[in-house]
């Protein structure tokens, strides 16, 4: 299949567990942002070249190997890319595709944390830090993901030394008062009651899971009660947070967070915006593959027993 075919079906040559690419829910819901201009040269088609940065995202090759599958020169592809970091487009329509999906959820856990990526270089670039801890240079990334269907709902990107308590408070705030949180997990790092205070007067009769931290001077009794009582010591409750820890892993390992051959601040936040859309995009076409799949074995069987609507 040759540039002129693939550029009319629309079709990315991709593996099979990453089809959602060529589902035609991702081209409408990407059509509803990436729309040409009104006037002069409408040029290449918007979406076709989005997905073809998706392509290089999961696959970890240069754009040097994007120009040899599609014909279209690599700098065209890379211009593309630096006109929607500029105008913030991958922050816009993260937060489109979030506030679509939160309106839809009856109700949400939430859960808090961080992972740390190196830098490509392996050295000191702009933006980065060094992680004692991990002893590397790096970036981080401050994140909120809904438990049942593990998407990202919020995240900032930071240099690799900042604190997690600071940053999570930071989410805290940026989550929006009427979303139906139930639950909010996070791992002992956030224990700290002003982040507990915040959370609980921010959604009324929240459920808060945090293990407490070993205290060098772990006081008298009264100290220990008043540590306990904001938060709730439920295994089963705490048991959840582990869903953050696969989540960051399958972002790493099969979205390539941190693979891609960038420097920079500016482009580790785009590449985590770029994987969260992703990510939606994917559970997004996924759902609509089982109600399709629902609705065709329902009509099935109306159809054999004869049933018919009109």
């Amino acid at each position: 299949m040759g540039f002129a075919a693939f550029q009319r079906l629309k079709y990315i040559p991709i593996y099979g567990r990453f089809q959602w690419l060529n589902h035609e829910s991702t081209n409408k819901i990407l059509g509803k942002f990436l729309k040409p201009p009104s006037k002069g040269r409408r040029g290449y088609d918007k979406v076709w070249l989005f997905k073809w940065l998706i392509y290089k995202q999961v696959t970890s090759c240069s754009y040097r190997d994007l120009e040899t599958m599609t014909g279209v020169d690599y700098s065209t592809f890379i211009k593309f890319r630096q006109r929607l970091i500029t105008k913030c487009w991958f922050q816009n329509i993260f937060k489109k595709l979030v506030d679509n999906i939160v309106d839809n959820l009856k109700d949400l856990t939430l859960i808090i944390d961080s992972s740390f990526v190196q830098t490509y270089s392996r050295h000191d670039e702009e933006g980065s830090e060094y992680f004692g801890y991990k002893q590397k240079n790096g970036f981080k990334l401050h994140q909120i993901i809904d438990y049942k269907t593990r998407l990202p709902l919020i995240q900032f990107c930071t240099p690799g030394a900042r604190a997690d308590i600071v940053w999570g408070r930071n989410l805290i705030r940026a989550a929006p008062k009427y979303w139906k949180v139930r639950e909010v997990l996070a791992d002992k790092g956030y224990d700290a009651d002003q982040f507990v205070h915040d959370i609980r007067l921010k959604w009324k009769k929240v459920k808060v899971g945090i293990p407490l931290r070993k205290l060098v001077y772990p006081g008298n009794w009264l100290n220990q009660f008043l540590r306990r009582w904001p938060t709730s010591l439920n295994p089963g409750l705490l048991n959840k947070r582990t869903e953050i820890e696969r989540y960051f892993s399958r972002k790493k390992h099969v979205f390539r967070l941190g693979e891609e051959r960038t420097r920079h601040l500016k482009n580790f936040r785009a590449n985590c915006y770029l994987t969260s859309i992703m990510e939606i995009l994917e559970w997004m076409s996924r759902i609509l593959v089982l109600f399709t799949k629902l609705m065709t074995t329902i009509f099935t069987e109306m159809n054999k027993y004869g049933i018919v609507l009109y």
